[in-house]
């Protein structure tokens, strides 16, 4: 625990710091306490035990910030290590705890809106730059709370919860299964599981392969008013490989984004050059040329699906005529002697020839153009590689690595118990349809994120999960997972310790949702806000939180009930249409009159704003909507004066107190149908 010194110091910082800022100088802290100990792999932090990492924590400013409220910002860093943080203690409304958000690679600034939502909720905010799990956070939970202490000179208990997303939920879980008092809960988000990574990407990957050319068919069907049968559009070969990735767990819904699933809005394209590939190689070295040469593997395998992956080879060999120069001294562009055919727009590997040409003495990425012959070199190469590039070099490109893992996850097929959707690969006999490696990847990731945590499921607080129904980077199913999980390990505490929600027409991105998307998409921030105050509400006062979302899972995808009634959660049911229709055809000029139905759960709220959008481009219009009810039915109506397609939507916000004019907490959902106009 922080000593008797530090506690002292403290309070004389609060003293000194409230009345001049900027008298304060840096100084050190040091814990004292019983070593904290490891089990297996991961350490286990209690209240009173140090971590002697993290034991020796340096203060280096105090100031008065009055944005997004005003607040004093406590800025600090762990001596010899390159963790840093700040606290945000708000000079209002604060009654007992913190809120602390986490992510592996998140730096130590929190983001307004995650300070203004701690102050609305009567909390400060703990941020804490990421990187080696749990450790940090926990150092600084706990040294919060004697810095708080005295700034609001209390005694009393204060209460903290720890949340984060994708790999953040990584962290979340490590800390929630590992340390002891420090969060008293946790809210994980978009949930990765220790067979997320690599594999996630590799499934996408391998449905950009097969499905790019007809994935605008595929989002057409699963669109508002399409078919609703995807697999009707496609060949067999493309139909076993959309069973395969939906069977994984890519969410049908999610087909409508083909530009974020398959291609590169969502980066995948650079995550799979500059993390995926460089993993695997890291970790499985021989598996790129078995891929090519063994039986088993889609390289070598005489199938149609086979024989696309090696019609989709490109190699050349070239050689540098010219090169430009960047200022850190290396090229950043090349032109060839010659570029056949049209390059694929990713996934090229650059391999550096020597001399006499026998030998491989180095590689780099590159985007590369037909017409120009060009390759633009991407920034994060090696930079010693580069220095070997000039005029008359030997180049060998091809993109094998890049097609070999994009079906690397069907030799990954887990071991542990309980990933049932993975039966999909497995003969009859339990045993894996394809070879195996001998090194399962994910585990090992998905443990060093969570500071050596294994999702045990043995939850040390109350935790509440929610995950999204079109997320393609985290699959949905995959939450489910972990409540079996937690259920097996807390047996009949399991209901007083652990809730699960879904969230409709929501993905992967936790803020910032640009303008584009939301059309189609709901920002999650208000739904996370939401069940973080239902956490401390559930937490400090016994009140339980509104009833989790109902829903099954079939086939490798997570399906709600159609009513409010029986699919529960925070979230309002939206169903838009026209004459009872989500398909309709219209003239121009003709008045279309939308009727939009909205129920609200038992428990959720009220709510608080309608919004209209017609057009589909995510430009939302308020309409005043009456008096508040469970149950709404909203009609407007609308007249398109060009010819086209619309998806219109309307946006439905639900506030727990029915406040209509905080920021925070409101939890949405959208209504959309298709309209065709000609």
């Amino acid at each position: 625990m922080w000593s008797s010194t530090a506690k002292t110091a403290f309070g004389w910082i609060y003293t000194a710091v409230f009345l001049a800022p900027a008298q304060v100088e840096a100084y050190s802290i040091i814990a004292e306490g019983p070593e904290c100990v490891t089990k297996g792999t991961a350490l286990q932090i209690t209240p009173d035990c140090v971590d002697l990492t993290y034991n020796t924590v340096v203060i280096d400013a105090e100031t008065d910030v009055s944005n997004p409220v005003p607040h004093r910002k406590v800025s600090g860093h762990f001596n010899g290590t390159d963790i840093d943080f700040n606290i945000y203690l708000p000079y209002s409304g604060f009654t007992g705890r913190f809120f602390q958000l986490v992510y592996p690679l998140q730096g130590s600034t929190a983001p307004d809106r995650a300070i203004g939502f701690s102050a609305q909720s009567g909390g400060y905010t703990n941020h804490v730059a990421g990187g080696r799990g749990y450790r940090a956070d926990a150092a600084v939970a706990k040294l919060s709370r004697s810095i708080a202490a005295a700034f609001y000179k209390t005694k009393d208990k204060i209460y903290g919860y720890v949340y984060g997303g994708s790999g953040g939920s990584l962290v979340t879980v490590g800390a929630i299964e590992n340390t002891f008092d420090i969060w008293q809960g946790a809210v994980p988000l978009i949930q990765a599981v220790p067979i997320s990574i690599p594999n996630n990407f590799c499934i996408r990957a391998f449905a950009g392969v097969a499905l790019n050319s007809v994935a605008s068919k595929i989002a057409d069907a699963v669109s508002p008013g399409g078919s609703g049968d995807p697999y009707s559009v496609l060949d067999p070969m493309r139909r076993d490989v959309l069973q395969e990735v939906t069977q994984l767990g890519v969410p049908l819904g999610s087909w409508e984004d083909a530009d974020g699933l398959l291609r590169n809005r969502t980066q995948l394209w650079s995550v799979l050059r500059g993390m995926v590939v460089p993993m695997v190689k890291s970790h499985d070295s021989t598996y790129f040329s078995d891929f090519w040469t063994k039986d088993g593997y889609l390289g070598t395998e005489k199938s149609k699906l086979g024989a696309l992956w090696r019609s989709s080879v490109y190699e050349l060999n070239a050689t540098i005529e010219d090169t430009i120069i960047g200022p850190n001294k290396v090229p950043y562009h090349l032109t060839l002697n010659n570029v056949h055919e049209n390059p694929p727009p990713h996934g090229l590997i650059f391999k550096i020839k020597s001399n006499d040409g026998k030998r491989i003495i180095g590689q780099f990425t590159a985007k590369m153009s037909k017409s120009s012959r060009r390759a633009d070199i991407y920034p994060d190469n090696n930079s010693t590689a580069l220095t070997l590039l000039a005029k008359g070099v030997q180049l060998q490109i091809d993109n094998l690595d890049n097609l070999a893992v994009s079906a690397y996850h069907r030799h990954q097929v887990p071991t542990r118990e309980g990933f049932y959707a993975w039966d999909f690969l497995r003969k009859e006999d339990g045993e894996p349809i394809y070879p195996q490696r001998e090194v399962v990847i994910g585990q090992t990731l998905s443990q060093s994120a969570s500071g050596g945590g294994t999702h045990s499921g043995n939850i040390t607080a109350k935790v509440i999960v929610m995950d999204t129904l079109l997320d393609y980077d985290a699959f949905p199913w995959h939450a489910d997972w972990y409540r079996n999980q937690v259920k097996k390990s807390l047996g009949s505490r399991f209901t007083d310790n652990f809730r699960l929600y879904f969230a409709e027409n929501a993905d992967h991105q936790m803020v910032g949702l640009p303008k584009p998307l939301s059309y189609r998409l709901v920002e999650l921030n208000g739904l996370y806000e939401r069940h973080l105050r239902d956490l401390s509400a559930w937490v400090e006062n016994g009140t339980e939180p509104a009833a989790q979302t109902a829903y099954t899972i079939k086939d490798g995808q997570v399906l709600l009930p159609k009513s409010a009634q029986q699919r529960k959660g925070i979230q309002a049911v939206v169903e838009l249409t026209v004459e009872g229709k989500t398909h309709y055809t219209a003239e121009r000029g003709q008045p279309v009159y939308f009727s939009a139905n909205i129920e609200v759960p038992a428990n959720a709220g009220s709510v608080t704003s309608i919004e209209w959008d017609f057009e589909g481009t995510g430009t939302f219009v308020k309409r005043d909507f009456g008096k508040a009810r469970d149950r709404m039915d909203v009609n407007v109506a609308h007249a398109y004066h060009k010819p086209g397609v619309y998806y219109p939507v309307v946006r439905v916000a639900v506030h727990a107190d029915g406040d209509t004019e905080s920021p925070y907490a409101q939890c949405m959902n959208l209504g959309r149908m298709r309209v065709i106009v000609w």
